[in-house]
């Protein structure tokens, strides 16, 4: 440990260098107003040989570093070079003329510093607010549901969960500002506790990343990016949103600007009434919930560096109201109904303290710090239907607490100088501290630690070609940990096509639910294992990327391909106990598959016409296969499946409206799972199509903006199932599968106060 935090305090260290005051550029977009993040900018004196080079902020700004009276150049893509003279101490605005209609956005997931999508070696899909405007997304669940490769599935209980490149969700790294989401439930973060509202965008890397961030990131990872800018020194937004189907939400946030210092506060509050295909006037398919959320965020501006203290707070309040059962009142001679209540109540806290920026020529600092600490209570009670009071439950297993703390520790140091030098690095560490308590959990508390140091090397030997190898050292408290190694390459096959390649070892130590948590209730007999072994994965793909642009359209085609193999794959297998009065109940049991893989392509065409159309067409096929030794019937094929995306942004120029629409089919998917009785049986679900409607548009300069339109256009509810076990890790074996809430109708209107 202590070599941790000597390592972190050079960290420190080594941006703490005096920086001498300069007068300050702005470069702003001329069509737009917006500030040109990013770009490079050479200082060259008129009076020597001398030159110094920079890069602007993500707000555009850069210190004015001419000595003398100088020419500066800058240099964006998609932007002319713009030339010009400029005295020492001068500050200036400079505008930059678009020389293209650029559809790259800055990115800063995995990255050595923060790079355009298309500079970057790994492929990275950016979903930005305009896209969870226009597809009138509340939650992360929402949004995800509509991009390909990733399929979502519920839970009335857990909450929705994922599947990407065909892995579960267990192997998908959520953060959040680069802080990792706590609070997995059957392995999985529940995507619809993840609120929209703050979120500036979303970035996703498909395939391992298992060396920058370590376990749970086999399958990729997912980095929502908070809103931390405000482009007038004040600015206040309230947002409302009504659905037919019983949702009702509000949230509201105000941003300050003042001497390089950003204050950011947001809240709100989601409601639904819950939902069921048949009324039953009472018991809910969909539960009934509420969820409270806010937001703090504090930045400022230090030379070329920033700081930046966040802290999230999240409740939720699930209701899962019993089925009546008729009993008796024997003192007042009468019969009346009763019903078991379950109330879940959920609680998220996260702290995150990070420093970052240039700290030298051509060096980049990341360090952060992060507490996390979640709390799910069960509490059970039984409700008189006649009066309407309510007993909590006499039963000790119908109460529960169990809380997860986390802290993390993680910093890196980047040189990175583009188009200059051949050969750039980064350094870091990586610490994570979990622990959790419960009843329900082996010994009532559990923890596992996590210490590593990563590096990777990036490496031009040609002006085409970017060589990136890198490898992690972990210590795992429960698990030996392998050196974890991976490397990516990227081409440019010319001034329109680019390839990337890429090769990466993964490994996931089984988390503490999975190890220790006992989960029961009136739907679930879920238990921990502490025999589990840990995952082992090898992953490749390769994509290739076509791209033309003008200054007014923009034409995309992305093909890619993905292979993983999951050797010991952590996964919930049936297994029938015999009670003392000899019934057979099933319960689920976390084990390892011996070996698990997915195969499959993608492609993707996009078509931006710019302040016009936006369209996006999107084909995948992903096969599954589950091997498992000593079987009764061994398989080793795989289950494939279609998916397809398409995405369409039009602006109808006359009217002001913006028309969005969605629509994605889910093909059927077929895959082997093991019984009780030790057997592979075919497992299916349906295909289904979906479709989402949005009418927009905005009023009194850009202030109020309303949206209307509907949602699930085609009205899918459920799809049958067959096979092994259809519900699931359910006590029930239902034939049928819940997707959606069916056909609804929605309205939001958000206000814009800004001086």
């Amino acid at each position: 440990m202590r070599f941790f935090l000597l390592l972190s305090g050079i960290f420190v260290l080594a941006g703490l260098q005096s920086q001498a005051q300069h007068g300050v550029i702005r470069v702003l977009d001329e069509v737009t107003g917006q500030p040109v993040g990013f770009a490079h900018v050479c200082f060259e004196s008129l009076t020597n040989t001398t030159k110094k080079f920079c890069i602007t902020e993500d707000n555009g700004k850069v210190d004015n570093l001419a000595e003398t009276r100088s020419v500066v150049a800058i240099s964006c893509i998609g932007y002319k070079t713009l030339f010009d003279t400029i005295m020492p101490g001068e500050t200036r605005i400079i505008k930059m003329t678009p020389a293209l209609f650029n559809m790259e956005q800055v990115v800063v997931t995995g990255q050595y510093t923060p790079q355009r999508t298309d500079r970057s070696i790994y492929k990275v899909q950016v979903i930005d607010s305009k896209t969870i405007q226009g597809n009138a997304a509340v939650t992360l669940e929402e949004i995800l549901s509509n991009q390909l490769n990733i399929k979502i599935s519920h839970d009335a209980a857990l909450g929705s969960k994922m599947k990407l490149q065909g892995i579960g969700g267990e192997n998908v790294k959520i953060l959040i500002d680069g802080v990792p989401v706590i609070g997995r439930m059957n392995g999985d973060i529940d995507l619809s506790q993840i609120n929209l509202a703050n979120i500036e965008r979303i970035e996703m890397v498909e395939g391992p990343m298992s060396v920058s961030y370590g376990t749970n990131a086999l399958a990729g990872v997912i980095n929502l990016i908070t809103k931390d800018q405000v482009n007038r020194s004040f600015d206040t937004k309230l947002n409302t949103y009504f659905e037919s189907i019983g949702q009702l939400n509000f949230d509201v946030s105000a941003g300050l600007y003042k001497n390089k210092n950003t204050l950011l506060l947001s809240g709100g509050r989601t409601f639904f009434d819950g939902y069921s295909v048949f009324d039953t006037s009472r018991y809910k398919q969909w539960k009934p919930k509420e969820q409270y959320f806010a937001d703090l965020k504090y930045k400022r501006r230090i030379g070329k560096t920033q700081i930046k203290v966040s802290s999230r707070y999240f409740q939720e309040f699930v209701l899962d109201k019993g089925s009546p059962v008729m009993d008796a009142d024997t003192a007042n001679n009468y019969y009346f109904y009763k019903a078991r209540d379950g109330h879940f109540y959920t609680k998220r806290i996260d702290n995150n303290v990070a420093w970052s920026g240039f700290v030298g020529s051509g060096r980049y600092i990341d360090v952060m710090g992060a507490y996390s600490w979640y709390e799910r209570q069960r509490e059970v009670y039984i409700k008189n239907l006649y009066t309407m009071e309510e007993d909590l439950s006499q039963s000790p297993s119908d109460f529960d607490t169990t809380s997860f703390s986390s802290w993390v520790f993680r910093g890196t140091l980047s040189r990175f100088i583009m188009d200059t030098v051949k050969l750039n690095y980064q350094a870091g560490f990586d610490i994570n501290l979990e622990s959790g308590t419960g009843k329900k959990i082996e010994n009532k508390q559990a923890s596992i630690q996590d210490y590593a140091l990563f590096v990777s090397l990036k490496y031009r030997p040609v002006n085409t070609l970017t060589i990136q190898p890198g490898i992690r050292f972990s210590y795992n408290s429960a698990y030996d940990a392998p050196v974890t190694p991976s490397v990516n390459l990227m081409y440019d096959l010319g001034e329109y096509w680019v390839i990337r390649g890429s090769y990466g070892k993964g490994f996931r130590a089984p988390s503490l639910k999975e190890l220790y948590l006992d989960f029961v209730d009136l739907n679930h007999k879920i238990f921990g294992s502490d025999s589990l072994k840990a995952e082992h994965s090898n992953s490749y793909q390769i994509s290739l990327g076509y791209k033309r642009e003008t200054q007014k359209v923009a034409f995309k085609i992305e093909p890619d391909f993905f292979y993983n193999q999951v050797k010991d794959k952590i996964d919930l297998i049936p297994k029938s106990v015999v009670g003392v009065n000899h019934d057979t109940t099933e319960i689920w049991v976390y084990s390892n598959i011996d070996y698990f893989n997915t195969l499959g392509g993608r492609l993707n065409i996009t078509y931006k016409h710019k302040g016009i159309l936006d369209f996006g067409i999107g084909f995948a096929y992903i096969g599954t296969r589950n091997h498992f030794d000593g079987v009764v019937n061994a398989q080793n094929d795989y289950r494939f499946y279609p998916e397809m995306v398409v995405n369409v942004q039009h602006e109808i120029r006359w009217t002001g409206i913006n028309l969005g629409i969605i629509y994605k089919f889910n093909g059927e998917v077929t895959q082997n799972r093991l019984n009780s009785e030790n057997e592979l049986i075919p497992y299916t679900e349906e295909s289904y199509h979906m479709m989402d409607l949005t009418f927009s548009r905005a009023f009194l300069k850009d202030r109020l903006q309303l949206s209307v339109g509907a949602k699930n256009l085609f009205d899918v509810t459920e799809v049958k199932t067959s096979g092994s076990s259809g519900g699931g890790v359910h006590s029930s074996g239902s034939t049928s599968m819940p997707v959606a809430w069916g056909r609804s109708f929605f309205a939001g209107l958000k206000f814009n106060i800004s001086k």
